[in-house]
């Protein structure tokens, strides 16, 4: 029982805890390649879709097909609802389409949990603090857990051409 008497503690540990959240989201961000005018400009929502959709589709193909080549690897992975959830051993992934943000986010038990922009300059998903690709870090994080290479190139070249597309269509 506390009788009324507040301890300025909780209040403090509030303030503390706010300060460092914008301390945290102030940090600079690498400015992502852009081909538009506008450095770092968002692609279209539609154009996000498309790509995002063509992502995550791809992943699953090359995903399932080393699971059937290799099934040591003990890969089993599924994609509904725009959420692909992949299992590696005992490890879980996650890459699911975050459309309010116009990203991709992957949790990752190597890396933890990352979000990408689709990156209009170079046609590739970037992270958005340090800009590295989202498809071989993925590719690098299976490969460790289960020892089989994983090469997503064909994918990152399909969602590069459809971007393409994308981009002539009136």
């Amino acid at each position: 029982r506390s009788h009324g008497i507040r301890s300025p503690l909780p209040l403090m540990l509030l303030q503390a805890q706010r300060s460092l959240r914008r301390v945290a989201c102030a940090r600079p961000r690498p400015a992502l390649a852009s081909s538009s005018s506008e450095a770092g400009a968002a692609v279209s929502l539609v154009v996000y879709h498309a790509v995002a959709a063509r992502t995550l589709d791809g992943v699953l193909e090359v995903l399932e097909t080393l699971g059937d080549k290799a099934p040591a690897a003990g890969i089993d992975v599924e994609c509904a609802a725009d959420v692909l959830n992949l299992e590696v051993g005992e490890a879980s992934f996650v890459l699911n389409k975050q459309a309010p943000n116009l990203q991709l986010w992957l949790s990752s038990p190597v890396r933890g949990p990352l979000r990408y922009d689709f990156d209009a300059g170079s046609a590739r998903w970037l992270n958005n603090r340090d800009a590295h690709p989202l498809l071989p870090t993925l590719a690098d994080d299976i490969q460790s857990l289960c020892g089989e290479a994983v090469d997503f190139g064909a994918v990152e070249e399909d969602v590069s051409q459809l971007y393409l597309e994308q981009l002539s269509k009136p």
